[in-house]
């Protein structure tokens, strides 16, 4: 066992009858780490996550929070939860609601108060404290359901598209308090999101799963290496010039202009791709404007691993 590693699955799988949502799934979260966990919808995300804190449990595989076994005692009082789709005692206040959950996680009355004040405060719920749950927005119940998820001080915190109902103003301040949780806490975020280029913002790690399996997983640095590492842009003063020039090209594999202005190429040989470049530049006298390495998006990392680019 890894003691750097916050979450661990080895093959862990759940099948409901026939239908297999997670296959085998191999998952590694080191601590003090925002890791993101994409997929398109019917991956197995939510199910897996729902195996981490034991509300369900795996038909085969093993999975590990902070070192002990998924839906164990030891388990469920390192991490928080908030799911996509919050439910809550509606005809509570969010005071009487946080202290309630509070307290359920072991809290005494008085530090379940002190905490619930904190957290109401820090998410900008404090002037709602006396407000029923049942008349909150959708963004106000999301960040409710962070505080709740909160409340025990977990080591771990596990999201279920925690931006989904929030505004952009909301997604900004989140996005915000998840850092500084990273930062001055040292918590581990293990967190679902479609929303990729607001993701990128956050995570320090990803894990891409589809049909239930884990299609890549590691730092985004190194993910972004992975899916450049033969992709180059190049922008001249006359781009169709060149274009032209370097259609049929052995060394280049790939080639487009996109609506930017930039030439994408796509070639195995660096030495080779740089002297047909030099060689068409001169040939048609024209101006090289930019010519590197291709930056890759997290976006970019999901359609090129999931072999969904166009």
């Amino acid at each position: 066992m890894d003691n750097d590693l916050m979450i661990e699955t080895r093959g862990l799988t759940k099948a409901f009858g026939d239908l297999v949502a997670v296959n085998g799934l191999d998952l590694r979260v080191r601590k003090g780490r925002i890791h993101g966990f994409v997929g398109p919808n019917g991956a197995g995300k939510t199910t897996t996550m729902k195996m981490l804190i034991g509300s369900i449990r795996g038909t085969a595989g093993e999975a590990f929070v902070n070192g002990h076994p998924a839906g164990s005692v030891e388990a469920r009082r390192s991490l928080g939860y908030s799911p996509e789709r919050p439910s809550f005692y509606w005809d509570m206040t969010a005071w009487d609601y946080l202290v309630y959950m509070s307290r359920l996680s072991g809290m005494g009355q008085a530090a379940a108060e002190k905490r619930t004040k904190e957290l109401l405060v820090w998410l900008d719920l404090g002037r709602f404290y006396n407000a029923r749950v049942g008349g909150f927005s959708a963004g106000m119940k999301q960040r409710l359901s962070l505080a709740q998820a909160m409340a025990h001080q977990p080591q771990l915190l596990i999201l279920d598209e925690p931006t989904a109902n929030l505004d952009p103003d909301g997604r900004m301040s989140l996005m915000e308090k998840l850092l500084q949780l990273r930062r001055e806490q040292s918590l581990t975020i293990f967190i679902s999101s479609h929303i990729l280029p607001e993701l990128e913002q956050l995570v320090d790690a990803v894990t891409l799963i589809e049909k239930g399996r884990t299609v890549a997983e590691d730092s985004v640095e190194t993910l972004e290496q992975e899916v450049t590492l033969d992709r180059y842009l190049l922008k001249t003063t006359n781009n169709e010039a060149i274009l032209a020039a370097l259609q049929g090209e052995p060394c280049i594999q790939g080639i487009h202009l996109d609506e930017k202005g930039f030439i994408h190429l796509r070639s195995s040989d660096l030495a080779a791709l740089q002297k047909r470049v030099i060689d068409a530049v001169v040939r048609s006298d024209v101006l090289i404007e930019h010519f590197g390495r291709e930056q890759a998006s997290l976006q970019d990392i999901y359609l090129r691993t999931m072999g969904k680019e166009r």
